[in-house]
């Protein structure tokens, strides 16, 4: 489902050849840093910074591995930018997958070159990560895998900073529970009504 960067060579056929990586840009994680209570949801932001405003290098392709730790951490969602294209105009190809401690995510855009840098500032979203937190704890959250590519499929060096979300429990540090387990001690509630008038029942 991923790999998605191997379009680029058909969707940039019109690369110069000889073409030579743009200059180093950073790939981050925004914010760096956050904290927040159980159960509460977590949104990161995939931010690439020191492109050209206006003019290349454009982001033309990305293919990322985003892991965390999944005892603290359940990914809900990858909402991609517009900046490489709207996907829902066929603008751009995107693809996605969550699993435990890893997000895979790829994009690649089918606009010009000169729509790209034309469409793109210096700094921008790639794309935006959601998490619901599940238990205290630190989550680190790092790029296993980061390749950036500009508008002509060169690939762009990259500095890349990871990032944290620290869980913190309620102050008094009473830890709520679960969703689930509430719904279990509904039920379960329910269920001892029902069995306790059907034997008042069978007793009169």
């Amino acid at each position: 489902m991923k790999r998605l960067l191997g379009l680029v060579t058909i969707v940039a056929m019109w690369a110069a050849p000889g073409l030579t990586p743009a200059l180093a840009a950073s790939l981050s994680f925004t914010p760096t840093s956050q904290s927040v209570g159980i159960g509460q949801p977590v949104t990161v932001q995939i931010t690439v910074d020191g492109l050209g405003a206006g003019m290349a290098p454009s982001v033309g392709a990305f293919d990322l591995d985003v892991t965390f730790d999944p005892a603290v951490l359940l990914p809900t969602a990858v909402d991609f930018g517009l900046l490489l294209g709207d996907p829902d105009a066929l603008e751009a190809l995107t693809s996605s997958s969550l699993s435990s401690g890893l997000i895979d995510l790829a994009e690649v855009s089918l606009l010009a070159p000169s729509d790209l840098d034309a469409l793109q500032p210096s700094s921008f979203t790639l794309a935006t990560l959601s998490f619901i937190s599940l238990a205290v704890g630190t989550s680190p959250l790092a790029f296993t895998q980061a390749f950036v590519d500009d508008a002509f499929a060169a690939r762009i060096a990259l500095d890349v900073t990871g990032g944290t979300v620290d869980v913190a429990a309620p102050p008094g540090g009473a830890v709520p529970m679960p969703a689930s387990l509430v719904l279990l001690g509904a039920a379960m509630a329910a269920w001892l009504v029902v069995t306790r008038r059907r034997a008042a029942s069978a007793a009169g």
